[in-house]
Parts: structure tokens; C-alpha cells; sequence
């Protein structure tokens, strides 16, 4: 790696890093609450994912530890439900998602930019596969640390509560997957072109 490569990353993780910051603690920039109780639709997912298409595997897995660490923060100082309260107050499911949606996308456009999937298509379906994982990780934690907790929240039994979990989110899941896989290529092309090796 060149020094200019290494300054090159060291100065995009510093904008993504600012950008993540902004996001977290700006209202409706970050977490856009559209139902009262439910929790946020985040685009904190297309800044992590984009930083793992330029930076690779370790920005991407970098700037997912960021902001999972803001959300703990956030949780700490500014939870907004019952929800955000309980599950992102632990380290595990705030941090250890977030770090995995920088990680997935990055090895996914990584193996991928160069088959037939072409640039375009490889960012789209590393943006996809990473806001699953997000999403995903979040409920399956959700349910072994916090499993009567959560039931109680929702008002549902143990036994249905992935289920319930998975419907009252689903909305928001699937407006942040359409939303990274329409927005991460348009963002990340371009400034691809920028990449030095």
C-alpha cells in the first residue's frame, strides 16, 4: 500500500466516520421514526455499506463498529422507545451487527465486482445481503438475551415473538433494503473512480 493509497482510506473513513455522526445524533437523519413505537428506518446501513465497497472488508467492518457504537451511545443518552432501551443498551446487539453489514458487504462486492454480476450489480447485492444481516442479527440477539422482555413489549408469547418481531419491522426492512439497493451504486460508482490502490 502507497502512502498515498493509506491517506487516501485514513481521509474517507474520517468523511464516513463525520457523516455516521451526523446521522446518529442529527433527528430524522439517521433514524427516520415513521410509527410511534416502532423503531427508526436507519440510512446509517448505506453510509457502512458504501465505506465497504471503497475502503474493503476492514473500513466496511471499521465503520459498522462505529456506528454500532453510537448506537449504544445513542441508546444511553437518547432512546426513543421501549424497544431501543432494551436491546441496544447491550453491547452485543448494538456493536455486532452493525459491524457484520460492513463486513458481509465488503467480502460480497469483493468476490463479486468481477463475475458477471458487473460493478453495478455487485454493489446492489452487497447492499442487499448487508441490510439483512443488520436486520437479521438484530432480531435473532433480540431473542436470546432478551427473548420475555421483548414478548412483553410486544405483547406476545415467547414461542411467536420472532414472528411478531419480524412483522413489525418488516415494513421498515424493506425500505431500507430498496433504499440501499437503489442508492449504493449511484454513490459508490462514482467514487470508485476516485479509489487510489
Amino acid at each position: 500500500m502507497t502512502r498515498n493509497s493509506l491517506a487516501y482510506k485514513i481521509s474517507i473513513l474520517a468523511i464516513l466516520t463525520a457523516l455516521l455522526m451526523i446521522q446518529s445524533f442529527v433527528p430524522m437523519v439517521g433514524y427516520i421514526y415513521i410509527l410511534p413505537g416502532l423503531p427508526g428506518v436507519t440510512t446509517m446501513h448505506l453510509t457502512v455499506i458504501i465505506g465497504a465497497i471503497i475502503l474493503g472488508t476492514r473500513g466496511g467492518a471499521t465503520l459498522g463498529a462505529i456506528w454500532g457504537t453510537l448506537s449504544l451511545i445513542h441508546a444511553y443518552t437518547a432512546p426513543v422507545d421501549a424497544l431501543t432501551l432494551l436491546i441496544f443498551q447491550n453491547p452485543v446487539i448494538a456493536i455486532l451487527p452493525r459491524l457484520m453489514v460492513g463486513l458481509v458487504a465488503g467480502l460480497l462486492y469483493q468476490h463479486l465486482h468481477n463475475t458477471k454480476a458487473g460493478q453495478r450489480g455487485s454493489m446492489a447485492i452487497a447492499a442487499f445481503f448487508g441490510t439483512i444481516v443488520n436486520t437479521t442479527l438484530v432480531i435473532l440477539l433480540t431473542w436470546a438475551f432478551y427473548s420475555q422482555q421483548a414478548a412483553g413489549i410486544y405483547k406476545t408469547d415467547v414461542s411467536h415473538l420472532i414472528i411478531v418481531m419480524l412483522s413489525a419491522v418488516a415494513i421498515n426492512a424493506l425500505m431500507e433494503i430498496a433504499l440501499a439497493v437503489i442508492v449504493t451504486p449511484f454513490v459508490a460508482k462514482p467514487l470508485l473512480r476516485f479509489k487510489r490502490e
